[in-house]
């Protein structure tokens, strides 16, 4: 399962981030080592910026296995502190123009007519760069 840790401070690199999730993909609880232990298959660090107002963001994003854990460490770290910043996780769902409902062309509509969002929620002019990679 993707999870994406939004908001992460500037410095974070992916060994950092890594560290940070798999703190939280076992139960606080549960102390004895584990066989089937969570595994972090791929962390990336992206860094979003908005050249019109100059902003700049970090998130990071992680392919964690199996689903158990990943939702284990949405629960556990979901609003905790990441080097100092509140971070928020969750799951990440990756959106593509061809599976938007609003659009009145696309076959996969379920019930036309009933699409009540009228624009695209997302911002417009942003830069996305993956900034580290593993």
């Amino acid at each position: 399962m993707w999870l994406i840790v939004t908001r992460i401070p500037a410095g974070t690199n992916h060994a950092g981030l890594k560290k940070f999730v798999s703190r939280g993909m076992n139960d606080k609880w549960f102390f004895l080592p584990l066989r089937n232990r969570g595994e972090i298959k791929k962390c990336d660090i992206l860094r979003i910026s908005h050249p019109a107002t100059k902003s700049v963001e970090y998130h990071g994003l992680l392919l964690v296995q199996p689903i158990k854990k990943a939702l284990t460490a949405i629960e556990q770290l979901d609003g905790t502190q990441l080097d100092g910043e509140t971070v928020d996780v969750r799951r990440y769902v990756h959106r593509t123009h061809e599976r938007d409902r609003r659009d009145p062309f696309n076959h996969h509509n379920q019930a036309p007519g009933n699409e009540r969002r009228r624009g695209d929620r997302r911002r417009s002019g942003i830069v996305t760069e993956r900034i580290h990679q593993n």
